[in-house]
């Protein structure tokens, strides 16, 4: 019996990029977009999410507070979420994003 294996496949070896359409450019992914929720009642505005965020999509307004600087450039790392001692900030992908790649 002969089999159909690539042995490159199988070593982990990288694969031959798809064919570029028209153009030149192989077509790119448009990358997920996320949602910063900051639950104001629990936060106490100690300011790790904003010092734990790679990105620096957090700062923090006069108070001390957190406010959501720039959410086009999170990652949706969840350090903030993951650092965060009140359980006061979530972070996920924005569903509108989820709902048009589930369509194509």
């Amino acid at each position: 019996m002969e089999q159909n294996s690539d042995p490159e496949k199988e070593m982990g070896q990288p694969q031959a990029a798809a064919a570029a359409p028209a153009g030149g450019k192989p077509a790119e992914k448009a990358l997920p977009e996320y949602e910063i929720d900051i639950f104001r009642d629990w936060c106490k505005a100690c300011g790790i999410c904003a010092a734990f965020c790679p990105r620096q999509c957090l700062d923090l307004d006069e108070n001390g507070s957190p406010v959501v600087q720039d959410a086009k450039r999170c990652t949706g790392c969840g350090w903030c979420e993951l650092h965060c001692p009140d359980f006061a900030i979530s972070v996920r992908e924005c569903p509108e994003k989820v709902a048009q790649e589930e369509a194509d």
